[in-house]
This record gives C-alpha cells, sequence and structure tokens, in this order.
C-alpha cells in the first residue's frame, strides 16, 4: 500500500501561537478579567494539527497507540509537573494558609487532567488575576486538550477500522455531527449557566472539532490566486481584535467564539500564498517565534507567577511594575523549561518508548495526584478538627465572648482562658440559597431564615458579601424573636441606584441585572416589615458633577431606596463593620501573625486607629435623604473610644480582614436584634 505524502508544513501556524500566546499574557496582566480569545485559537490548532497528524499516521498504518499516547503525554506532562511543583513552592511560600486546600486540589486535577471539572465542581468563575484568584485556573484549558487527546486517536482509529479507504469522509460526517451538537450544547449551557458552560468539555468541543474538519478538507478549501492573503488578514485582524471587542468570560464558547476561533481558521486557509502581502512575514518574525517556541511553557507559568507577585505585595491589580517582573520571569522560566525540560523528553530514545513510557507517564501522574490528595485530605482534617473545637468553646461562653465583651451589662462574664481562633469556625451561611456570585446568567437568590409560616415579623436583608456575612446573626435573630429574614446577596453588588466605579464593566453589568431582579422581587412580594441593607464601605459609585464619594453613596442609596413599593415600610441601613485590612493577603501575612504572637494580648497589641479603619459607607447621609430610613451603628460592638481591635471579647473578629467571621457575627446578634426590634415598634 502506498504510503501519502507527508503534508506540508504551515508556517503561518507557528506566528499564529505565537500572537495567541502573546494575547493571553497581556490580557492576564492588563484585561482585568476579559479574555483574549487566545486559548480559543490554540483549541482550534490543536484539533487541525492533531488530526493532520492521526488520519495521516492511520491511512499509512503508521499508528501505534502506545507509543502515540506516551509521546504525547510525556510531552505535555514534563514541563506541567515542573511548573505544578513551582506552583506548591509558591503556594508554601506566599499565598495564605486558607488557600492551601483549595491549591492543592488544583495541582491534583491539573496532574490527572481533570482541572475543568474540578472548576466546575466547586464552582469557581474565570476573573481576573488577584491575590486570592486560583493559581492554576488556566490549567482548564490543558485540562480540555487532555481529554481530547485521550480519545481522539481511538475515535479516528475506530472510524478507519469500519471505513478504511474512506476514512477522511466518514470521519468527516462523524466530526461535523459531533461538532454541530456540541455547538448548540454550548449556546444553550451558556444561556443557562455561562459559568459551568466556560469549562465544560463538552461545550468546549465544537472548538476541537471545526479545526478538526479543517484539517479534513484543507485542500478543497483553499481558495486560488489573491484570495488567500486577503483570508489570511481578515483571519489576523480577527484573533487579534477578539478581546478587544468581546468579552470572551462572557460569551465563550457560545457563538461568539466563533470571532477568535473562525479567525484562526482563516489563517490557516489563507495560508501558503505566493504573494509576498501576506501576513507570512509578520508571522514569522523572531520574536513570535521566540513566544511561539516557547509557549506551553510560558502559558503555565505566567499565571501562578502573577497570582504570587499580588499575593506577596497584596496589590490586587496589576501596575506596570508588577507586569514587567512577572513578565520577565515568566519568560524566563519558560525558556528554561522549554529548553532543559520540553525539548529533551521529546528527543527520547527507543529505550523508554512503546508499552514501558505508556505505563510510566500514568503511574508518576497517579503518584502526584495522589500525594497531592492525600496533602489535601490532610490540611482539611486540621482545619476541621480546629473548627469543631472553635464552634464548640463559642457554644460554650455563649454571652460572654465576642460583642458580648463591649456590653457593660456583661462585666465579670467568665470566659475562656485562650483566643478563639474564629476564622475557624467558618463556613459559608446557607451556601448557594441566599448568594448570588459569578454565575452568569445572574440568579437572584433570597433565602429564608426563621420560621416560614406563624412569624411575627417579616424582614428582608439586601446587600453585597457584607450582608452575607451577617446571616449567622440573622439566624439568631430570627429563631429566637420568631421572626422571618429573607437574605439576598449579590458578591460586589448592593441596592443602589448608581454604578460602581473601578470594577470590570462586566462585573457592573451583572450587577445591574441584579438590581432589575432585586426591582422585580420588591414589586411581586407583599407583608415585608422592613428592609435591611449593608454594603461594603470600600466600594464607590458613580459621582454627578462635583459630589464627593461619600456624598455619591448617599445619594445613589437614597434614590434606590425611594424606588420601594411601599414608603410605608422603613428601610434600615446598618453601618458597616471596620475595615481592619484591605488586603486578605496582607491581612494573613502581617494582622495574623500580630494575633498569633500575642495571643490574648492581641485586643492591645494588635489594635489599630479609630479613624484608620472606620469608613464612610454613605448610608449617614442616605438616611437623612429618605424619610422612614434609620441607621444601625454597631461600631461599638468593635471598637473601644479610640481604637479598634482585630480581637474582642476573646473571639477573632475578621475572616480576612474586611469579612467579620461567622462566630462574631452570631455575637452581633441580640444587639443588632434590639436595635431592629426598636425602629419597628
Amino acid at each position: 500500500m502506498p504510503q501519502p505524502p507527508r503534508p506540508p508544513r504551515i508556517a503561518e501556524i507557528h506566528g499564529l501561537r505565537g500572537l495567541a500566546l502573546a494575547l493571553v499574557v497581556v490580557f492576564h496582566l492588563f484585561g482585568n478579567g476579559r479574555v483574549s480569545g487566545g486559548v480559543d485559537v490554540f483549541l482550534a490548532l490543536t484539533g487541525f494539527l492533531v488530526t493532520r497528524s492521526l488520519v495521516r499516521r492511520v491511512a499509512s498504518s503508521e499508528l501505534r497507540l502506545a507509543d502515540h499516547y506516551g509521546r504525547t503525554f510525556l510531552r505535555l506532562s514534563a514541563p506541567t509537573l515542573v511548573v505544578l511543583t513551582g506552583t506548591a513552592v509558591l503556594m508554601v511560600t506566599v499565598m495564605p494558609r486558607s488557600m492551601w486546600s483549595s491549591t492543592l486540589r488544583e495541582i491534583a486535577a491539573s496532574a490527572a487532567y481533570v482541572l475543568n471539572w474540578e472548576m466546575i465542581r466547586s464552582q469557581l468563575a474565570y476573573g481576573a488575576a488577584g491575590p486570592s484568584a486560583s493559581p492554576l485556573q488556566h490549567f482548564w484549558s490543558l485540562a480540555v486538550q487532555g481529554q481530547f487527546l485521550l480519545v481522539w486517536p481511538v475515535v479516528v482509529l475506530v472510524v478507519w477500522r469500519v471505513a478504511r479507504a474512506r476514512l477522511r469522509l466518514v470521519l468527516a460526517l462523524v466530526v461535523a455531527v459531533a461538532t454541530v451538537a456540541s455547538f448548540v450544547f454550548a449556546w444553550r449551557l451558556g444561556i443557562a449557566d455561562q459559568q459551568v458552560a466556560y469549562f465544560h468539555t463538552g461545550a468546549r468541543f465544537w472548538e476541537l472539532g471545526v479545526g478538526a474538519l479543517l484539517a479534513l478538507g484543507l485542500d478543497r478549501l483553499r481558495p486560488p490566486g489573491a484570495a488567500r492573503p486577503m483570508l489570511a488578514w481578515t483571519g489576523l485582524l480577527l484573533v487579534a481584535s477578539s478581546g478587544f471587542v468581546l468579552d470572551g468570560a462572557a460569551l465563550f464558547p457560545g457563538p461568539w467564539a466563533l470571532w477568535p476561533v473562525g479567525g484562526a481558521l482563516l489563517v490557516v486557509i489563507g495560508s501558503g500564498s505566493a504573494y509576498s502581502w501576506g501576513p507570512q512575514r509578520l508571522l514569522s518574525v523572531r520574536p513570535l517565534r521566540f513566544v511561539a517556541d516557547i509557549s506551553f511553557p510560558l502559558y503555565l507559568w505566567h499565571w501562578p507567577l502573577l497570582v504570587a507577585w499580588l499575593s506577596w505585595t497584596y496589590a490586587t491589580r496589576t501596575t506596570l511594575l508588577a507586569a514587567v517582573v512577572v513578565l520577565s520571569a515568566s519568560v524566563v522560566l519558560a525558556w528554561l523549561t522549554h529548553r532543559f525540560v520540553e525539548v529533551p523528553v521529546t528527543r527520547v530514545g527507543p529505550r523508554f518508548a512503546g508499552v514501558g513510557r505508556l505505563v510510566t507517564i500514568p503511574v508518576v501522574l497517579a503518584l502526584v495526584a495522589g500525594t497531592t490528595m492525600a496533602g489535601t485530605t490532610a490540611v482539611e482534617r486540621q482545619d476541621a478538627a480546629a473548627r469543631a473545637a472553635a464552634v464548640a468553646a463559642a457554644k460554650k461562653y455563649t454571652g460572654c465572648i465576642g460583642a458580648a465583651a463591649m456590653d457593660p451589662a456583661t462585666a465579670g462574664c467568665e470566659g475562656p482562658d485562650r483566643l478563639l481562633d474564629a476564622r475557624l469556625g467558618y463556613q459559608a451561611p446557607d451556601g448557594s440559597e441566599c448568594w448570588s456570585n459569578k454565575e452568569r446568567p445572574v440568579r437572584f437568590k433570597v433565602c429564608t431564615l426563621g420560621p416560614a409560616r406563624g412569624y411575627t415579623r417579616r424582614l428582608l436583608a439586601i446587600g453585597d458579601s457584607h450582608n452575607h456575612q451577617l446571616v449567622p446573626a440573622y439566624r439568631e435573630i430570627a429563631e429566637r424573636r420568631g421572626w422571618r429574614i429573607d437574605v439576598a446577596s449579590r458578591a460586589g453588588c448592593h441596592w443602589n441606584a448608581r454604578d460602581r466605579v473601578g470594577t470590570p464593566r462586566t462585573t457592573v453589568e451583572l450587577c445591574r441585572q441584579w438590581k432589575s431582579q432585586l426591582a422585580t422581587y420588591l414589586s411581586a412580594e407583599r407583608g415585608i416589615d422592613a428592609y435591611v441593607v449593608i454594603h461594603s464601605s470600600q466600594v464607590s459609585v458613580e459621582a454627578v458633577s462635583d459630589e464627593a464619594p461619600g456624598e455619591a453613596l448617599s445619594q445613589g442609596l437614597a434614590e434606590a431606596w425611594a424606588s420601594r413599593p411601599n414608603p410605608s415600610v422603613p428601610v434600615i441601613a446598618i453601618r458597616d463593620s471596620p475595615i481592619f485590612e484591605g488586603s486578605t493577603t496582607r491581612f494573613a501575612r502581617v494582622v495574623q501573625p500580630c494575633i498569633d504572637d500575642a495571643g490574648l494580648a492581641a485586643g492591645s497589641t494588635c489594635a489599630r486607629d479609630r479613624d484608620r479603619v472606620l469608613r464612610d459607607d454613605g448610608s449617614a447621609g442616605a438616611v437623612r435623604l429618605t424619610p422612614n430610613a434609620h441607621r444601625v451603628d454597631l461600631t461599638d460592638y468593635f471598637c473601644e473610644a479610640d481604637t479598634c481591635s482585630p480581637v474582642v471579647g476573646n473571639l477573632q473578629v475578621y475572616q480576612d480582614g474586611f469579612h467579620i467571621s461567622p462566630l462574631y457575627a452570631a455575637t452581633l446578634a441580640p444587639y443588632l436584634g434590639d436595635r431592629i426590634a426598636t425602629i419597628l415598634r
């Protein structure tokens, strides 16, 4: 049987990979959560190149699955394990202890090529770089590719066994059906749950599938003459512009992903032109070729280094200095990984080939994943034991610890002889039932605390995460007083007529959707006795004319409250708790060590001036502007006359510097309940 000719190398693909990777890195550094479309380009090119190679090798009877799998996954896994090891080191050295468990889980999932499913399981949304971002969230695309590379050779081989001479035609039909099904699935899933669709292998397959289809029909699709460079330039423009025009985190892998994917395919279709004015010169410039050479390790390294830098510097956004440092370190590590790991493993001799290589690689990956999961289990067991001890101690000394220590009526109350670590008592209160986080499309969620029937009062508590942090207090109040308290919270969003500033445009739009759904809910609900509102004092909203930030907050709050269906229903605004530290990592590395070292003396040793931690949340001004609005200020249950402390009544106040712990929130219940009851009389 004559061997089919080896297809000519398409030089433009190498430069296109370099451009796509450069876009990924630039958008990760400066995009504030926006997606470049570069990963979508990688997926399409993977489908094209892998299918092209497999079809040729199957048709010439050269494909040996054991050798193919061993070679493919050795090439992928060697650099991956190096970066996962580096990430583990960064985790221990610069990341907060609170991130260890989730990071270890992600290391194990990454080694097993299932990180995308772990992201879905943990409800982790793709987002901007930050000190608390997952250092391995970008490994989701490697997981999708790994799953494709595991299944696709078998599919091609099975089709060849069935079709033989009609391999290309039958395979094209199979791929076309699967690609259309995946495209429709991605579209529908994106409408129902964009967060899941973004990571789902089934929703992503169509991007690989269209690349595979092009590999099967490239010769028939290539136009003659000057049309080729025109198509290639058009495709290059689509790829380069995707991230600037589209919000991929909100739209991909739905139909809009055709923008970057289609662009990549057009570049391939228009490749090989004899015309000098095509993009082949641009795509072959040395910088792009260098980036393409190190593209895989550069993709792996840049994100954990960026997250580690932000964690180490306590920054929440990437500055120019951070970009220069992270990019330089990433390029150096990527080159070293390429030079001393990626290239050598492609030259492994016949002594380590076939079944031996095939067996060794999964065994090593399984050992890494298993060891990491064992470490995860150990960390989680330690946390669970400490958490149980903290909760038990808090229950034993109820009425004497936390906010109760600031109540003169409890003077002489016997408390514990040690500091209770309230962080270890943390559990996200009521989970998803009343907490709208990063899901797309937005879903307005409400949970009910206390009796659903036979209640004496019904309250609706509305706000952002600072409303959600009070769920333990709301629950105590509801159960003790026979009230029904409905809670509706949205991450980074509160009841304000003005849009937030200093946040990504997408976040603002999602907040608008939530507030619109809130308005619909308010107009439909009857029998509410009061609206309880609170929000973070760290937020700012759009100012009109020369309004000061605090004034803008007050005006926006007052405008929102004025829209409530029944003005006779009071608004009760709770002043935000003191912001002891605005950076999670700074709290973990500066404040927490002070608490750990000082123990019971931390109440005075680690205290800060009251003026430093109290911020204007706009609620006082809004109450003055709004008839039948009231304000509850619980600051005296956090602070002395001149100072505020991270430890009050032998109980650690804060979870992360700007969210109070659930255990401390529960100690506020008697005082918050009394204030609300007084207003409702």
